[in-house]
């Protein structure tokens, strides 16, 4: 409830004034194993979706409540697990969605909307949060009627984790350029809003061809920060490509929320891209932001006169057959100093072990081709330094097999990870979201 009721001030600078909001919220809420910030993330998805369906004028509902699903309802869907939830749902009066794209909108990077039109993520993004916390997604749509989507998170009986008043995450802004390409006025101008609050100077263009009018100017830009899917000529890679031919020490990063193979392909993202996933907060916008920067900076001035002494970084395979899990798990860790590669099966991760080693091994546990737990035996068993962390939204079993390995409990934020991996010591209180 208090997640639905911090949002309203971003959902209606997101939404624009045409669309009426009402929070509704039962009485007695429980608390749900869930990181805040994925919650919200997760709402202000759907919302944004919303909008879209709704051509920008009508109105969405948001509702928070207890729920209680059923052996029965269990029995009918083959990932939920009976119990007690917090549901959250978004309802909207737009147009709809057709029976025969219900069955693929939890499908990743899948969309309906021609490109240019609309912002928002497609539905996989809050799937695959929802599978990640143990939860479950339900939509309920009729053309011409509008869209229902319910999310449940399980319930939890620890306390809420409380954020001392005052006290807030600390984030790193910067005095560099930067050219906010977005073709989405509102989205657009709280970009823009949230990096100026971070000290940067930015630039805005709607358009590709607007932005690349900025770029051939002459102007100094640190970074192009633009949407994947825009209206016109120019493509997003297109703009990024003469921007790197115009400003050679200059970084790109990418957002969106489904990127229709502009930027991924079979599942991955292409070489050397990075990408801010739709939607993002301030403090998702600030880091990401900072990351790309140094990053760009560490490559494009190598000190002088020196021989470059060889990396210290660690270097990790993450193992995960969902996409937006692995291309967020990916993220983290490599804010964390990690040298990342990524399989999506266990048989890619065993064909990258057999090509090199590697320093640790993060797997999920259920992995579409095989067991992560076997996947793990076997490689320890042939790389004995190996650590293993293994990611699960089940209670793991006493591994006396693997004494070294780790327990990385699903959903995790960047904490948890941090700790698993063993870059940030472990907190004693075990506090919960």
């Amino acid at each position: 409830g208090r997640v639905l009721r911090n949002l309203d001030d971003m959902l209606r600078r997101a939404l624009g004034e045409e669309i009426e909001i009402e929070t509704v919220v039962a009485g007695g809420i429980w608390n749900c194993l869930a990181d805040a910030t994925q919650v919200e993330n997760a709402i202000l998805n759907l919302a944004i979706n919303s909008r879209d369906a709704m051509g920008g004028r009508g109105k969405l509902t948001l509702e928070a409540g207890n729920a209680s699903l059923d052996d029965a309802y269990a029995a009918e869907h083959a990932e939920v697990t009976a119990g007690q939830y917090v549901m959250l749902a978004v309802t909207d009066t737009g147009s709809g969605i057709p029976a025969d794209v219900l069955e693929r909108v939890f499908d990743p990077f899948f969309t309906t909307k021609p490109e240019g039109e609309g912002s928002g993520l497609g539905l996989s993004g809050v799937y695959g949060f929802a599978k990640q916390s143990g939860g479950h997604v339900k939509i309920y749509s009729e053309e011409g009627q509008g869209t229902t989507v319910r999310l449940y998170l399980p319930r939890t009986r620890r306390p809420e984790d409380s954020v001392p008043e005052g006290v807030a995450e600390e984030v790193t802004g910067g005095v560099e350029t930067i050219l906010v390409v977005e073709d989405d006025e509102a989205v657009r101008a709280t970009a823009a809003e949230m990096l100026k609050e971070l000290g940067y100077r930015v630039l805005k263009a709607k358009d590709a061809d607007s932005a690349l009018a900025i770029v051939e100017s002459g102007m100094a830009i640190d970074l192009l920060f633009t949407d994947v899917v825009m209206p016109g000529k120019l493509r997003s890679t297109e703009l990024a490509d003469h921007f790197r031919r115009r400003s050679p020490g200059g970084a790109v990063l990418y957002t969106s929320g489904y990127t229709q193979n502009a930027i991924v392909h079979a599942g991955r993202l292409d070489d050397e891209v990075e990408l801010l996933i739709k939607p993002y907060g301030r403090e998702a916008l600030a880091r990401k932001v900072r990351q790309v920067l140094d990053a760009s900076s560490a490559t494009a001035q190598p000190p002088a006169g020196t021989e470059v002494e060889p990396r210290s970084r660690r270097s990790v395979l993450v193992v995960e057959d969902e996409v937006l899990i692995r291309i967020n798990t990916v993220d983290m860790l490599t804010e964390l100093n990690f040298l990342v590669a990524e399989a999506a099966t266990a048989r890619e991760a065993r064909t990258l072990l057999g090509r090199k080693s590697f320093d640790l091994l993060l797997t999920d546990v259920a992995l579409p081709d095989g067991s992560g737990l076997e996947l793990a035996r076997e490689a320890v068993a042939r790389h004995k330094e190996l650590r293993v962390v293994l990611a699960t939204g089940q209670v793991m079993e006493a591994m006396e097999d693997l004494p070294g390995a780790s327990w990385l409990p699903k959903p995790y934020d960047e904490r948890a990870l941090a700790v698993a991996v063993g870059t940030w010591p472990a907190r004693s209180d075990g506090g919960g979201s």
